[in-house]
């Protein structure tokens, strides 16, 4: 995120012109440099490492090199005196190989569910993934939203000034009263207020949006967008509610750390039973007598030997006082899993609710699209005569403001009546699991 930050300051400052940015460039960037999903991304790297670390663990055994020297030096001593004790260097140099073969199947089970857990870590990623395209796509349809309505309002500032101006110049010429003067300076200055309110949203926005695409607060950016010809979604909620079921990471995740539970119990299982272990070592073995030995006539001998030998061994270790633990444990892994699978049907239920929900927002949102689209030429329709009839002195600049209002109001409710509709359809693919399938 720090070399694509970097980048823009060093490229762009020197741009006279905006960055324009299209809904697809900004999910690009956003999963690059988010760093929620680059924490995710990072955490199923470490998992896939702990893969290969458990699976080593599982097949290669224990081998080890042990090099010893041993000084030993009596202090004292009387009577018969073992030779073990006495003044010498002892060396010791073994190499050893060693493989546990049962210990509950243990090992295997700790492989399975470092697998286990890597596919919770690439779900957990991809959730992350999922929310961060849900605040993208909300934030950049919202922008758009504002940028049609501070269009609509700056339209409606130039119409009100122009007929400001008209009222002013037939108020001189006594043709219409101060009030209608008044009314407009009114509503003229009630419109820039509005523009002054959305302009501050549309900065609030657009760096939240900058924020979750990792790029720097002060880049100019222009949101690219081409608005359909015609709003539909043509899937049924039965279809909706099964791709939810097979693609929310959300389940998976859940259903992962279920297998992981049964793994767990697995294993306590398996430490009830005796482990057993088999190895095989070389040793080579020397002791270096300070003084020589004397027989029973007193002659000398040389006490020093080398030795080398070969071992194998197999060995069982039973800990019986720790079954009545694994058997608490056990009883408490079925808990577990009990209350991981009411958290699935839990999941379930919640998912069901969001994707009828979402659903029917969106088919109503198509219907109010059309509504608002109708109602919206006309008072465009009614604005250009109303504004017609005013300077042909016919009517009045009452009407002309009532018009521009009506106008104001159209647009508004058109606009927001898309936002819903791309709004409602972002959260219906986010509860369906996936953005590919339905383009916005």
């Amino acid at each position: 995120m720090k070399k694509i930050a970097l980048l823009f300051f060093l490229i762009f400052p020197f741009c006279s012109q905006a960055i324009e940015l299209d809904l697809q460039t900004c999910i690009k960037l956003g999963i690059k440099n988010n760093p929620k999903v680059r924490s995710k991304i990072f955490n199923e790297m470490s998992k896939s490492e702990n893969v290969k670390s458990a699976f080593l663990n599982f097949i290669l055994p224990e081998i080890s090199i042990t090099r010893s020297r041993q000084r030993l030096k009596s202090v004292a001593s009387s009577g018969a005196v073992d030779v073990e004790y006495l003044d010498q260097i002892i060396d010791l140099t073994s190499f050893n190989i060693s493989k546990n073969i049962f210990a509950g199947f243990s090992d295997l089970t700790a492989y399975h569910r470092a697998k286990l857990e890597k596919k919770v870590a690439e779900y957990e990623k991809e959730l992350a993934i999922l929310q961060l395209k849900r605040e993208i796509c909300s934030t950049f349809f919202s922008i758009l939203k504002i940028n049609y309505d501070i269009r609509s309002l700056k339209d409606a500032i130039r119409h009100l000034k122009v007929n400001l101006e008209l009222a002013k110049a037939l108020f001189e010429k006594r043709l219409i009263s101060y009030t209608g003067v008044l009314n407009a300076e009114v509503d003229l200055e009630d419109v820039k207020q509005r523009l002054s309110i959305e302009e501050n949203k549309r900065k609030r926005y657009l760096n939240y949006l900058k924020t979750l695409i990792g790029i720097p607060a002060d880049t100019e950016i222009e949101l690219k967008y081409k608005e359909p010809s015609s709003y539909s979604f043509n899937l049924s909620f039965e279809e909706c509610l099964k791709r939810a079921f097979k693609n929310r990471p959300e389940l998976r995740i859940l259903e992962y750390r279920k297998k992981i539970c049964e793994d767990e119990k697995k294993m306590w299982m398996g430490r009830i039973l005796p482990r057993i272990d088999i190895g095989i070592a070389y040793n080579e073995y020397s002791r270096d007598y300070d003084e020589k030995g004397r027989t029973f006539w007193g002659t000398y001998y040389d006490r020093d030997f080398d030795i080398s030998y070969w071992n194998a061994y197999i060995s069982m270790k039973w800990e019986l006082t720790s079954v009545p633990k694994n058997l608490v444990q056990i009883k408490r892994t079925n808990f577990d899993i009990k209350s991981i699978e009411e958290q699935i049907e839990d999941a379930k239920n919640t998912i069901m609710n969001e994707v009828r929900t979402y659903y029917l927002s969106v088919k109503e949102a198509i219907g109010r699209i059309s509504a608002t689209k109708v109602a919206l030429k006309a008072a465009e329709e009614n604005f250009r005569q109303a504004e017609e009839k005013f300077r042909l002195l016919i009517g009045s600049i009452s009407e002309v403001l009532d018009a521009q209002q009506r106008l104001t109001r159209a647009r508004a409710n058109y606009s927001q009546a898309i936002l819903d509709f791309q709004l409602s359809l972002i959260n219906l693919k986010y509860s369906m699991g996936t953005f590919e399938e339905v383009k916005i």
